[in-house]
């Protein structure tokens, strides 16, 4: 769900990444030039009704024999940024449920931007790479520097590396929320070891740790106790979590055309005492030259945190209502297809040189809610005989400079 703030779960994942995407060959795709400029646009809708528009800018240039830089842009307009729980006449309270905008309630729509610059070294079996990454909207600002770096060894058949990223987030919801935002720091420090098994087989290991500090929480997405009221949520201020995931990509020829199969099993615990498990399975294929398929099947399942509970007594030290901390399954499909333009576009610079378009859509086994009582205990905003699902269309065209 594209709620803000952003979840530190993503976060992580995308510290994770720095280095993976390092070690780890890219999927089949025709080849990049040094200089380029790529422009995406994502839509992406849920079931609660929330939907979120992004356009998105990268230019990369290469500044010598083995540095390249690059810059990212985004923009999100999103339905659902923040939560109203009765405000303006908008929101759960005072009798103003068929004003409701998105999940829990969201009234406003809201324009988001982000940017990244990075700078990135490679030669002879070495890398490294420096990013910071800023993000900014009505109530969220979030600031990240990350390094990361690569080696090889063994006649580069063994790659170690590692990452580190941080982010310094501040919350800072308008009155009445004022007083319940704040600000909090995530540290994530991650290693890999990738391993060549065979000429077409590649396999690797990352470890990921995670430490969280400071307001971890949302202010909009307030419990309810057994009487049906609301309370105000309560988290911890700490958290420590660990991942372990492992890939293997094994290539092959079909009908003479390359493929690969991608899998990625990833484990996490956190002193919260959530647990989660996900497996994900990526099928690349060249149909002809310059243009190949990609068929995705993700499973995900994760246990509740220890204090996470449909309602409260009211007096608990630790309450939340956020469906993140609660137990439940997600199935993720989808299929991606791109290809090149033309040879001979690439005479002039201002026609595209490949394009891409994907759907990914998911399945959640959480219900709508609504018994009378507690009419939203985790904000699910459908009807209570069906599931949640969310969908996301990618496309994107690159142009060579």
């Amino acid at each position: 769900m594209l709620n803000s703030p952003r979840s530190s779960a993503m976060k992580a994942a995308l510290a994770t990444a720095l280095v993976v995407t390092a070690v780890l060959p890219s999927t089949p795709r025709a080849a990049e030039a040094d200089d380029g400029v790529e422009f995406k646009y994502m839509y992406f809708w849920d079931k609660n009704g929330v939907w979120n528009h992004t356009p998105a800018f990268a230019w990369m240039h290469k500044l010598a024999d083995a540095w390249k830089f690059q810059y990212d842009q985004e923009l999100d307009y999103v339905s659902g940024a923040s939560r109203r729980l009765g405000l303006r006449n908008i929101g759960r309270l005072n009798d103003n449920d068929l004003n409701l905008d998105g999940v829990t309630g969201a009234s406003r729509r809201e324009l988001r931007h982000s940017e990244q610059a990075s700078l990135a070294y490679a030669r002879e079996g070495r890398t490294a790479s420096g990013a910071f990454y800023f993000s900014d909207e009505k109530d969220y600002r979030s600031y990240s520097p990350s390094l990361g770096g690569s080696m090889d060894f063994n006649e580069r058949n063994t790659t170690v590396g590692l990452s580190a990223a941080a982010f310094f987030d501040d919350m800072h919801p308008a009155v009445p929320f004022n007083q319940l935002g704040g600000t909090r720091q995530i540290l994530s420090l991650s290693a890999t070891l990738a391993q060549v098994l065979s000429p077409l087989t590649l396999s690797g290991l990352t470890a990921n740790v995670i430490h969280s500090a400071g307001f971890l929480g949302h202010p909009y997405t307030p419990p309810f106790t057994t009487q049906g009221n609301l309370i105000t949520e309560n988290l911890p201020d700490r958290k420590t979590a660990l991942a372990l995931s492992g890939q293997l990509i094994r290539g092959f020829h079909l009908a003479e055309r390359l493929g690969s199969l991608h899998i990625e099993g990833r484990y996490y615990r956190d002193d919260w005492e959530l647990q989660s498990g996900t497996l994900d399975a990526q099928w690349y294929q060249y149909l002809w030259d310059g243009t190949f398929v990609r068929v995705r099947a993700r499973g995900y399942s994760q246990s509740a945190a220890a204090f996470a509970k449909d309602t409260y007594d009211g007096d608990e030290v630790n309450r939340t209502a956020d469906i993140r901390f609660f137990a439940f399954s997600s199935l993720t499909v989808g299929l991606k297809v791109g290809s090149t333009f033309p040879e001979s576009w690439g005479d002039s610079p201002w026609l595209p040189d490949r394009w891409d378009l994907s759907y990914d859509h998911a399945v959640r086994d959480t219900h709508g809610e609504d018994d009378g009582v507690h009419p939203a205990k985790h904000y699910q905003l459908f009807p209570v005989d069906e599931y949640y699902q969310q969908g996301t269309v990618l496309a994107g065209l690159s142009f060579d400079l």
